[in-house]
């Protein structure tokens, strides 16, 4: 063998984080002079590489010389190379040996390895539990796409395929699955964000289905240690794509669940070095759940969270469809992974804004409690106004306050009519059991439910 060898630096199908438009990659190895050249006379021996388009086979950096120190003679020794690639791709890395003879005018250049398939653009981490691992059991199309690239679990690059957590040539991996897993919502969410930024993306596999919050506790937790262990194999990323709750609804775990949640993203960012920006997802829905106050509570810390941390995101999933009783079908999971696409350009990129609506006051006055949403593009679009479909639950001292009437909206309050006077620490909920109402209230522009919420103070006016 003989010519350039890349040994360190960057793996076929790699995404890199870009900054500021472009990334830096250093790539390094040895090299060694073809024997027949050897047999005419070498003089000196330069390795060097470029960067080209895979497109169109434009170069985007032209060969450039590597820095190197010989061995014993010029014939072999080792280099390295520092290179600013700008955002964008697919690209490939060619490597050459500039060889001069002793003879008079003769020069050769002999290729060496390449690095094939890699793009500047976003990584993303997906973490959580089964529906960020994906759990669609049913059929979608979604294909893959070359440009939204995945860290599997096996520890390679590769284009990213369902099923994204998969088991198999990564079986000790902390995060290999032993049930079936099915469509992600992330290939989608590739693909759509892909479009919007109109550079690559790569994704990180680190989710695992079933798994409550004290697997991903900083202290010794394994599939907190394997997230950052991955995040650090690969780079900077852009985001963490966070989905998880499920297993923390019980009554044991979910008064802890805040504290866990919280702990556990100021670790990651401390541990990480850097603020991440985190990308959530509240809770779907669970068909004969249990202790619905557990749900409530963990759907109030995600929405929370979004308040008490900076560069952290959340959108709702109340409105997808299931394809067992608590796992998010395969159309579901590409629709919440398009809308994740959106509100993530919409955060790195500028592009139009897409929040879901959030409660931001609940006033009553004489028995009509008007609630004010946030995030309301145009006005809300009800696919019922009777009050027992409406997802709302106003309580007090003395217990549960039926609704009557319709519901009344305008522009971004919805009034709901109390059946009696309220007592003190009253408190209004919105789609917050385990399996609350199918009829929800959506924004008219996004189509998206306001974010769940649990006993929300209601400040009373005097008349």
């Amino acid at each position: 063998m003989h010519g350039v060898f890349i040994e360190n630096g960057l793996s076929d199908w790699q995404i890199l984080q870009h900054k500021n438009g472009s990334a830096e990659i250093t790539l390094s190895g040895t090299y060694l002079v073809p024997k027949a050249a050897i047999k005419q006379g070498v003089a000196s021996a330069q390795p060097m590489a470029r960067i080209m388009s895979e497109d169109d086979n434009v170069q985007i950096i032209p060969w450039t010389d590597a820095e190197y120190e010989t061995d014993d003679t010029v014939n072999s020794g080792s280099w390295s190379i520092r290179m600013t690639v700008p955002a964008g791709g697919l690209y490939r890395v060619e490597t050459g040996l500039k060889v001069v003879s002793t003879l008079p005018n003769v020069q050769w250049t002999f290729r060496g390895d390449t690095r094939l398939h890699f793009g500047v653009g976003d990584v993303f981490m997906i973490a959580g539990q089964s529906n960020s691992a994906g759990y669609g059991k049913d059929t979608a199309f979604d294909p893959p796409q070359l440009g939204v690239h995945l860290y599997r679990n096996r520890h390679a690059w590769d284009i990213a395929s369902h099923p994204m957590n998969e088991s198999g040539f990564g079986a000790d991996a902390p995060n290999a699955e032993m049930g079936v897993s099915g469509v992600s919502p992330y290939l989608a969410f590739g693909k759509r964000f892909s479009a919007l930024s109109h550079y690559p993306v790569g994704l990180i596999a680190t989710a695992m289905g079933g798994m409550p919050m004290k697997r991903w506790n900083p202290d010794g937790g394994p599939l907190y240690k394997n997230m950052l262990a991955q995040a650090k194999a690969c780079g900077p990323i852009a985001g963490v794509l966070w989905y998880q709750g499920c297993s923390d609804t019980n009554e044991r775990r979910a008064p802890e669940y805040k504290e866990k949640y919280y702990q556990f993203i100021d670790a990651f960012r401390r541990d990480l070095g850097y603020p991440v920006t985190f990308f959530t997802f509240q809770l779907n829905r669970q068909i004969n759940g249990e202790n619905d106050p557990g749900w409530g509570m963990v759907r109030e810390a995600q929405r929370t969270a979004a308040h008490d941390f900076e560069n952290l995101y959340i959108l709702p999933t109340l409105n997808c469809s299931l394809s067992d009783g608590i796992h998010n079908n395969a159309h579901s999971c590409m629709l919440i992974g398009e809308r994740m696409a959106r509100l993530c350009a919409n955060v790195l990129y500028g592009t139009p804004e897409f929040f879901a609506p959030e409660i931001t006051s609940a006033t009553l006055r004489q028995q009509k409690l008007t609630l004010t949403f946030d995030h309301v593009q145009r006005g809300f679009a009800m696919s019922s106004d009777l009050p027992e479909d409406s997802g709302f639950t106003v309580r007090d001292e003395q217990g549960e306050i039926p609704l009557q009437d319709r519901l009344i909206t305008a522009q971004n309050t919805v009034t709901l009519t109390l059946s009696r006077e309220v007592a003190a620490n009253a408190t209004v909920s919105f789609a917050w059991q385990s399996n609350p109402t199918t009829v929800l209230l959506t924004d008219e522009v996004t189509y998206l439910p306001p974010l769940s919420f649990y006993k929300y103070p209601i400040t009373i006016e005097q008349s």
